[in-house]
């Protein structure tokens, strides 16, 4: 993590941030900063350096950028362009060592608590558990630090409502600083009465500053140290990247252009980890949001249909970079229509899509999360396609915003008609080649252009006629193919698409009252009621033990044709598959994981699972159920659009 230099470097850490002729001199991470993103082996590896370096006094704590911005009062301060990971790091650790050590010749670091803020989102919790360490680490004495994180209390003050994960790593780094003080560094932790020798391990550290009193030269610098060689996320790249361009091309109000973009990318961090924690599918991150922002709505202006499928689906992170590069000098990323802009083109593009980025930020994780609460068609749909969708929700809103509809809300039948344009399209056993399988290009460009009330007629024709006239219908096609096909999906349920019938059996479980959204968001299991490996019941089933051989054989037979059948399947986490194992199936307890549905059925089915002559009937008869709603809801009409 550090490495040693030779003692000759004049700068220190207690130079630089503690200078005796300006000692009210604040320190603040500026809000268009990344907020605290240290985790365990960060703060373990700092925790190891302390305890290694403590009397070398040959400790390098790295390079810093800060810009001087208007203080508070007569004093001044500066905003950390680069280092507010370990600037805040040491202030953490200045917090629990206040509490051990509150008095001797360390005192004065102390002082940089009070003189340091984070980004405004996090600060109302480092305040807080500054006020009241000791109530904190009492409401969370059984916490144990390890890789995992281990659980914590967050309870105001500490946090008002859901909070950030930047906010929990403050008060896991505290917790985990103050763990190590109890071990001791005997159990590789440190000793309370080292404290003054672990605070000059900082305070004396060899560090360098580039101080500047311009936006031009903090940035530059920025772009420089962020973009060549350390592994930064894509949109802080693409920040660097925006915000050094204006300097560069902007004929005049350069610094309020990068103030404005600063300004969005401060509300993006603030909201970015509510992403993970809003989306219904897996955790959606903020450069998965990037990729699919720039392919449908880039700077606001996107919509051709030539360029709605740029960057590609599976863009990497270079990929998505050398895109908003293009962009900032071409007119297209279409090379048979591109033409250089002017360099105030330019500037107005990074301007645009800092503010549109922000927008699609704000669009998925509040505005899709609360509109799901009275309409859970659009989580629904989020989770059978989450790209897809996401796109079809981006444009969505910003169209009906357009036309002076600021909830950005669409019916409950176009939901409808995109969650069954979603089920019936990408059909491999029909669509012999995939540039005949669908356009979604086209019918994006097609939503920018209709109204709010041709949305769902044209949705409808999508359905009817399919993507293409060489693929003819949608839901015709998967119509017959189900029908010809029923007996072997009720026999072996993914014979047809393993996806599409999973969020068939979610959806019939939805209809039926059970909610099993926690299950659809992370890693999903598909259990198998009668267990796969089941013959090793025989030995505890009375009736399986009284079959002669030649029946135990046709009775065998045919439970081997539909133990994969669609009647014998269920959604639940990995984890509580695991604990249902081999488990006769009268013995299984699936309520206690979810209410409802098949999951409170089979507590009313136990007496017949407890037959073993029952067991294909009860997977036949719940297959035919779960096949005839996927018929009903899923695919629909085929004459009709429907």
């Amino acid at each position: 993590m550090n490495i040693p230099i030779s003692k000759n470097e004049p700068t220190t850490f207690r130079s630089i941030f503690f200078p005796s002729t300006d000692d009210n001199v604040r320190i603040r991470v500026p809000d268009y900063q990344r907020a605290y993103s240290w985790e365990y082996d960060q703060t373990k590896l700092f925790i190891e350096d302390l305890r290694k370096y403590k009397t070398s006094g040959s400790y390098y704590f790295g390079h810093y950028i800060a810009e001087k911005a208007a203080g508070m009062g007569s004093g001044i301060c500066w905003e950390v362009v680069d280092g507010q990971q370990r600037i805040t790091t040491f202030v953490l650790f200045l917090i629990v060592c206040r509490l051990h050590s509150p008095t001797g010749a360390h005192v004065p670091a102390y002082s940089l608590i009070e003189r340091f803020t984070t980004v405004g989102y996090d600060n109302n919790t480092l305040s807080a558990v500054n006020r009241e360490t000791d109530a904190f680490l009492k409401m969370n004495t059984e916490f144990s630090g390890n890789k995992k994180g281990g659980k914590i209390r967050v309870e105001q003050p500490f946090c008002n409502g859901p909070h950030t994960r930047s906010q929990e790593r403050i008060l896991r780094a505290i917790l985990h600083f103050n763990e190590a003080f109890q071990k001791g560094e005997s159990e590789g932790g440190l000793d309370k009465d080292r404290i003054a020798d672990y605070i000059e391990v900082i305070m004396g550290s060899l560090c360098s500053l580039h101080l500047t009193e311009t936006k031009a030269v903090a940035v530059n610098i920025f772009e420089m140290h962020n973009t060549r060689g350390v592994k930064l996320t894509t949109l802080d790249t693409i920040k660097a990247k925006l915000m050094k361009f204006v300097y560069d091309n902007a004929a005049e109000g350069g610094d309020r252009s990068v103030g404005k973009i600063q300004e969005e990318f401060g509300e993006i961090y603030a909201l970015e980890e509510q992403l993970a924690i809003s989306s219904f599918r897996r955790d959606m991150t903020i450069d998965q949001l990037l990729r699919l922002h720039l392919r449908v709505v880039d700077d606001g202006a996107k919509r051709d249909v030539n360029v709605l499928n740029q960057p590609p689906s599976n863009a990497n992170a270079s990929q998505l970079i050398e895109y908003v590069e293009r962009m900032l000098h071409f007119t297209s990323c279409d090379d048979k229509k591109a033409t250089p802009k002017t360099k105030e083109n330019g500037v107005l593009y990074a301007v645009n899509l800092s503010k549109e980025i922000k927008r699609s930020v704000q669009i998925v994780s509040q505005h899709l999360p609360a509109w799901d609460k009275d309409e859970p068609l659009v989580g629904d749909v989020l989770i059978l396609e989450p790209d897809l969708s996401c796109e079809f929700f981006l444009i969505i809103c910003r169209k009906l915003a357009e036309s002076g509809k600021a909830d950005g809300h669409v019916s409950n039948d176009v939901l409808l008609r995109w969650e069954r344009l979603l089920f019936t399209r990408d059909f491999h056993d029909c669509y012999y080649g995939k540039h005949n399988r669908d356009d979604f290009p086209a019918l994006f460009a097609s939503l920018y252009r209709e109204d709010k009330g041709e949305i769902q007629k044209n949705l409808s024709g999508y359905l009817k006629n399919g993507f293409r006239h060489e693929t003819k219908g949608l839901q015709s096609i998967v119509c017959d193919h189900l029908k010809k096909s029923r007996e072997k999906i009720l026999n072996t349920a993914f014979y047809w698409s393993k996806s599409k019938m999973i969020y068939a059996i979610y959806k019939y479980e939805v209809k039926m009252g059970a909610n099993i959204r926690n299950v659809m968001k992370g890693t999903i299991s598909v259990e198998h009621i009668l267990p796969q490996q089941w013959e090793g019941i025989r030995n505890e089933d009375k009736d399986l033990k009284a079959m002669s051989e030649a029946q135990w054989d046709e009775f065998r037979k045919k439970i081997s044709d539909c133990i994969n059948g669609l009647g014998n399947l269920l959604l639940i986490t990995s984890q509580e598959n695991t604990s249902q194992g081999n488990t006769h199936p009268a013995l299984k307890e699936y309520k206690k994981y979810c209410a409802g549905g098949s999951y409170q059925e089979h507590d009313k089915n136990r007496n017949r699972w407890a037959e073993s002559g029952q067991w294909s009937n009860l997977i036949r008869q719940r297959g035919e159920r779960i096949l005839e709603f996927t018929m009903e809801w899923l695919v629909g009409d085929p004459t009709s659009g429907e």
